[in-house]
């Protein structure tokens, strides 16, 4: 079976939930499968290096630059209709390469990672398209209205604006594949809801049992980082929060500001020696101030190759989200490294915890705060936390499972004709 796998970006090094999922997916897939990946780029000399980390798993692989920034679209452009996202990652040169593609090989199936991408695909085909769901991105845009602050009405109404037009496109997408893939429950139910012709499924992001954490993460790394680093050693007997992401990603931007000004000095008043440490790639430079004076008890890190060392020197792991959705990816791997967690319930979204507490869930700054104090202080309350973290990892849903839902996906639409 042939498999054209589109995402919007390569999926190494991966330094983010989505890359890392992605890169999960195709090594794996890879070995069933003839995978012929298609990613865009923003810095192409950069991604036709860490090329050959994926070329094992892959029978080619194609990259394309996107446009650029999307407010360099002309003015009367057809595409000044389309969402952020849309014109982020539209790419002429992607849609030339795409249709190469699709001229030189017969694909039993398009596998596409998110509705953004469906715009580089001809109008009409015949082949099956699977669209994979990573965010219900028109909900993180109305999440941004809800939000905002902006003092002037055409900040509020842009965002609006941002809203309505995902909600038409995303939707448009929906129709367009032939079976639509979520990462949670609630997604699968909203899509139901919303279109209930469509075929849809929820299938999890997953984790590795059969690798310990530090295995896990050393498996994926790459020497060619130079921003590795490890925990702070004025602080590695000390106690410590982590928050681990991927900085271009604006929810997190916003995530870790807001725990950085609101949250962190309410806890620092009652633990003074506690070291915050923002570990992920491409922290803009709202996020690296955060870590000047000194004194600020807070570490900017940027891409680090290994996040073993932080995971076992951290002794709270906090995930305190204000935009988003589907299961976050920093969350399996805390979880599954058996530590104490808070989140905020949009952190916490995707995870099934009726009948487990192995995440303490607050969207109460102060009570965010208490709860991750708590853990700080009282050794006993966090190792009990920590038990209940490992218990429950036992539970989610592994990659090898994950692919044996993808290969069932795959087989059922291999008669389908796709939509046009």
């Amino acid at each position: 079976m042939k498999i054209l796998f589109l995402t919007a970006h390569l999926p190494y090094p991966p330094a983010s939930g989505g890359r890392r999922r992605e890169f999960e997916l195709v090594r794996r897939l890879g070995e069933k499968f003839e995978i012929h990946l298609f990613s865009l780029t923003v810095s192409p000399e950069i991604d036709n290096i860490y090329t050959k980390y994926l070329r094992p798993y892959c029978r080619s692989i194609s990259t394309a630059k996107v446009a650029g920034s999307p407010s360099c679209l002309d003015k009367y452009s057809s595409r000044n209709s389309y969402p952020f996202l849309m014109k982020k990652y539209y790419s002429e040169e992607g849609t030339y390469k795409i249709s190469f593609l699709l001229r030189e090989h017969f694909f039993s199936v398009i596998h596409v990672e998110g509705y953004y991408l469906m715009q580089l695909l001809p109008s009409t085909l015949n082949i099956p398209i699977l669209l994979v769901e990573h965010n219900m991105e028109y909900l993180l845009d109305l999440q941004r209205f809800a939000m905002s602050r902006s003092s002037t009405s055409n900040g509020r109404f842009y965002l609006w604006q941002e809203y309505y037009r995902t909600f038409h496109w995303e939707r448009r997408a929906w129709n367009m594949a032939s079976r639509v893939v979520t990462l949670t429950k609630e997604e699968e139910t909203t899509v139901k809801r919303l279109e209930p012709h469509i075929d849809v499924v929820m299938i999890p992001n997953g984790i590795d049992h059969k690798l310990s954490i530090s295995d896990s993460f050393r498996s994926v790394s790459t020497s060619d980082s130079t921003d590795s680093m490890g925990p702070c050693s004025s602080n590695n007997n000390g106690t410590s929060i982590l928050f681990v992401c991927n900085f271009a990603y604006d929810p997190n931007v916003d995530a870790a500001l807001y725990f950085s000004t609101e949250i962190f000095p309410i806890i620092l008043e009652q633990v003074p020696d506690v070291r915050l440490f923002l570990v992920g790639n491409s922290p803009p430079t709202e996020i690296r101030r955060l870590a000047f004076p000194k004194d600020s008890h807070i570490e900017v890190t940027g891409y680090v190759d290994s996040l073993d060392t932080f995971y076992k020197a951290s002794t709270v792991v906090v995930c305190p989200l204000r935009i988003g959705g589907g299961v976050k990816v920093k969350l399996l791997e805390a979880i599954r490294a058996g530590k104490a967690i808070v989140s905020t319930s949009v952190g916490a979204q995707g995870f099934n915890l009726t009948d487990s507490k192995a995440l303490c869930i607050s969207n109460k700054k102060l009570e965010f705060a208490k709860i991750v104090i708590k853990f700080l202080t009282n050794p006993e309350a966090r190792y009990q936390q920590e038990k209940r973290a490992l218990l429950f990892s036992k539970s989610l849903t592994g990659w090898d499972q994950v692919i044996e839902e993808y290969v069932r996906c795959y087989n059922r639409m291999i008669p389908i004709i796709a939509k046009s």
